[in-house]
């Protein structure tokens, strides 16, 4: 191709890797150069730009303009006055940086090179022409989220299984538009098209539900009548020995908690063989999903400690003193025996006891504690007899999550307590995890239908270097979902405290404005190939825009996305409109306390 040809621009100086550094011609009159009646601005952050190589085009995404993009050692530049404007004197800044991210080969686009330019190779602009050329060559299986910034009319299309099995993470800023776009990821993959789509969305804000509409089965601590929305559940005897520790006894003496373990498993042993699917005794553990009575295990703790008997040495049922009012597991009240005297005389106190009635009395406060009635009294057949014997299992439960006809699922987690929110929301996700881990090969596991795991304010359950339920089972699908059918899409305005290992498992990016330096330097270095120059582009995005970089939309691109059908709760509020109304009556704050303290929103 002959260099008066409009799109010529320059020619390549250097080569390092995929990074390549392009001279632009001297004789270049302006920046702005009109092909074929459009306008092209030269010298774009995030543009895309051509190389012909014979039969072969090379593209490139530019990452740096100006004599810091020069090779070096850099020439010797001094600073050019307005009123000294000269060609000579702008020799020096005419450079510009671009790293390479496919070839085609005639009308055929594939990522990554095979070959590489050489000092001397034309550099042309990539016109409209080119851009549809990439982008049409994606494969089928894709969902629009938005039109390409650089050329409105060039749709930008995600590959749904570059963003299912590879993971995803969504980053910017408060304001930047992640509900919006998470919103349009949702209503896009919820489309009649993947009937058989499963989208699981855990919501701290409960912000999601008003967005979808029927396309989502939403769950929450309290649901409204009338809008469609179901209890959300969460079994105890779901969780594992050292979670339910946690939450209801805290920290204990090794022995003691060896003794509580058994136990556990004890009464998990005895209450598995009321289940309709025995499983062998000799599978189980005290971290096996199986009921037990939670409030039989605190009365029996409980009843040890209080226990008191007529002789000092000889402490058996033979001299135990008799209870003067019987206590009952199910209201989580105490036997009560005659109390041990101060001297030297009977009754006298348990010499074994295990010295935890601090931690008992933690226990008789939760069980008792109306805000955790959704773990340990969940109702819907999963509560528990004082026997163990429940009347759902969790079978029923995970149909209920990821098994029904809607193709999303929101588990509204705003009512759960904060502090053990981490914990709960871990513990959902293995439930769900693991259940389609031993569904491997069913029709109903994650091969033959995969799902996705959407975690909003994922920067709350993933923080960096501190150990959680959720951090544990998070990472490890980050690790291990691919192969299972099982992907995780991280959203988060905070990417510098969430756990590394997480982020570097995402192999698609979607960066919106972050203006956070420390933020930015994380998402720089999760980039993938010799990106992270875009990263300084970052703070200058528009509402609403994003960087799309990695396996979803293969070619780095800076895409506007378009607005949700339903604007999620998220969203910013209307103004100046809402203040330009009439003030609302004041009784309404009556209302509004009433639903405080039922831990509900009434309509």
């Amino acid at each position: 191709m002959s260099v008066s040809d409009p799109t010529f621009i320059g020619q390549v100086a250097s080569v390092a890797g995929g990074i390549v550094r392009v001279r632009l011609r001297d004789d270049m009159p302006t920046t702005l150069v009109m092909i074929d009646g459009e306008s092209y601005r030269i010298g774009q952050i995030g543009a895309f730009f051509r190389i012909p190589l014979g039969y072969t085009s090379l593209y490139a995404v530019c990452t740096q303009v100006g004599a810091d993009a020069a090779p070096r050692p850099a020439p010797e530049i001094e600073i050019v006055e307005r009123d000294a404007f000269s060609e000579a004197r702008l020799a020096g800044f005419r450079w510009m940086a671009v790293v390479l991210f496919g070839e085609c080969v005639g009308r055929s686009f594939d990522r990554g090179v095979g070959q590489y330019p050489t000092v001397g190779d034309e550099v042309h602009v990539a016109t409209r022409d080119d851009l549809r050329l990439i982008y049409s060559s994606q494969g089928s299986g894709e969902i629009a989220v938005g039109t390409i910034a650089a050329s409105s009319g060039v749709s930008a299309r995600l590959d749904i299984g570059g963003l299912v099995s590879r993971h995803c993470a969504v980053v910017g800023s408060t304001g930047a538009g992640k509900s919006n776009l998470v919103t349009v990821l949702l209503e896009a993959l919820s489309d009649e098209s993947l009937p058989s789509a499963r989208v699981l969305v855990v919501d701290p804000h409960g912000e999601f539900a008003s967005a979808l509409g029927p396309k989502a089965h939403v769950f929450k601590l309290n649901p409204v009548g009338g809008r469609g929305e179901r209890q959300l559940r969460v079994p105890f005897w779901a969780l594992s020995f050292s979670e339910i520790q946690e939450i209801v006894l805290g920290g204990l003496q090794p022995p003691t908690e060896a003794t509580i373990r058994d136990l556990v498993l004890d009464m998990k042993k005895r209450s598995a063989a009321l289940l309709a699917n025995v499983p062998p005794e000799e599978a189980l553990t005290a971290d096996s999903p199986v009921p037990f009575s939670l409030r039989r295990l605190w009365f029996e703790l409980d009843d040890w400690e209080r226990r008191t008997y007529r002789d000092s040495n000889n402490q058996t049922d033979a001299t135990l003193e008799g209870v003067q009012q019987a206590g009952n597991p199910e209201t989580v009240t105490s036997n009560s025996y005659p109390a041990p005297t101060a001297s030297n005389t009977p009754p006298y106190p348990n010499r074994a006891k295990r010295n935890i009635s601090r931690q008992l009395e933690l226990m008789r406060s939760r069980l008792r504690d109306a805000r955790f009635s959704f773990l340990f009294d969940p109702g819907g057949g999963y509560s528990p007899d004082t026997n163990g014997r429940v009347q759902a299992d969790l079978d029923s439960l995970v149909r209920d999550w990821v098994g029904h006809e809607a193709p999303v699922t929101v588990l509204d987690v705003s009512g759960v307590p904060s502090e053990i929110l981490a914990l709960i929301v871990g513990s959902m996700l293995r439930v769900v995890y693991d259940t389609l881990f031993w569904a491997m090969d069913l029709p109903v596991g994650g091969r033959a239908q995969p799902l996705l795991i959407v975690l909003e304010e994922a920067h709350r359950f993933l923080p960096e270097g501190v150990e959680s339920p959720a951090r544990r089972t998070l990472t490890m699908i980050a690790k291990e979902g691919r192969k299972y059918g099982v992907g995780l899409a991280v959203v988060t305005q905070r990417p510098s405290e969430i756990d590394s290992t997480v982020l570097s498992q995402c192999g698609t990016m979607i960066c919106l404005r972050i203006t956070n330096s420390a933020d930015r330097s994380r998402v720089a270095a999760a980039f993938p190939d010799d990106l992270g120059g875009l990263a300084d582009l970052l703070p200058a995005l528009r509402t609403g825009e994003g960087l799309f970089l990695g396996e979803a939309l293969k070619i780095p691109s800076r895409v506007r996305i378009r607005k949700a059908g339903k604007k999620p709760i998220g969203d910013d509020p209307e103004l100046p409109e809402a203040w330009q109304r009439a003030k609302p009556d004041a009784a309404l704050y009556g209302q509004a306390v009433s639903n405080w303290r039922a831990s509900r929103k009434v309509p």
